[in-house]
């Protein structure tokens, strides 16, 4: 597809968690979309997922015509997209995988269904995602880019080309903390930064989905939105412009309070 004037944004790191909030959470993106301002398209936007292992929304969804008022086509030439429409208005969604590392690091591979083994050490983990043809992005976390494993990131980041993955920035960060020098110096040496909300599973969080992400070029098909947008992406020689902003401390202090008593309920280990 050739690229066009206007431009459309993306949100590269969502999560519905489960089939109750995808939804909600169309609604919130389809509104965070339109503020934007974009150009008035029936194609207002794109989500693109980062289901855990214990997440199958887009496979729930796949399965269905309708989700809470929204309908729902598959794209006909790619099993890792969907296009839900309400009221006149596209937004496509499509799906990724999050991998947890050995070391707590994790990597998202974005346009696949594939299945990832978690606990992997980084390298192999992105081995195995290069290798299935998905983006591999490797995500900012808070409190995960410092230390012994913000080494382990800068390593990964001396040792691969800027062609063979991304970071990604996140959305859940603290605003007044400003954007984490490990992006700034990946953004720098070449590696495309690729932002995301990145909602917390508690709460309202997900009313933040659409409102921070990246802007590409083009109104991509729905008949095959992701390989339009990695296209894209990859003929770019700069990260992609971002828009939104991160949170407020009083949503940052909600959101790290919320995840960790969500975490303790589920039996889980904050990193």
């Amino acid at each position: 597809m050739a690229d066009t004037p206007c431009t459309t944004p993306v949100d590269g790191h969502v999560h519905f968690y489960a089939i109750e909030r995808a939804a909600p959470t169309l609604n919130a993106a389809l509104a965070n979309f339109l503020a934007l301002g974009r150009p008035d398209t029936q194609y207002v936007g794109t989500l693109i997922l980062t289901q855990s292992s214990r997440e199958n929304v887009f496979e729930t969804m796949a399965a269905r015509s309708s989700c809470g008022g929204w309908m729902l086509s598959r794209s006909r030439s790619e099993p890792h997209s969907l296009i839900a429409e309400r009221g006149g208005r596209a937004i496509a969604v499509i799906c990724g995988r999050q991998i947890r590392c050995d070391n707590g690091l994790e990597v998202a591979a974005l346009g696949t269904t594939d299945a990832f083994p978690d606990g992997q050490p980084l390298g192999e983990t992105l081995a195995r995602v290069r290798d299935s043809a998905a983006l591999a992005v490797i995500p900012w976390g808070f409190g995960k880019w410092s230390g012994k494993r913000g080494k382990a990131v800068e390593q990964v980041l001396q040792c691969h080309t800027p062609d063979s993955l991304a970071v990604g920035d996140n959305g859940g960060r603290l605003r007044l903390a400003g954007e984490p020098s490990l992006i700034r110096k990946a953004r720098d040496i070449g590696y495309k930064v690729l932002p995301g909300s990145d909602p917390f599973p508690c709460g309202d969080d997900f009313r933040r989905v659409g409102a921070f992400g990246f802007l590409i070029g083009l109104v991509p098909s729905t008949a095959s939105p992701w390989r339009d947008i990695s296209r894209w992406l990859k003929a770019q020689k700069k990260s992609p412009d971002g828009y939104g902003q991160a949170v407020n401390p009083a949503r940052f202090l909600a959101n790290q309070i919320g995840i960790r008593l969500h975490n303790r309920r589920r039996g889980n280990i904050t990193p």
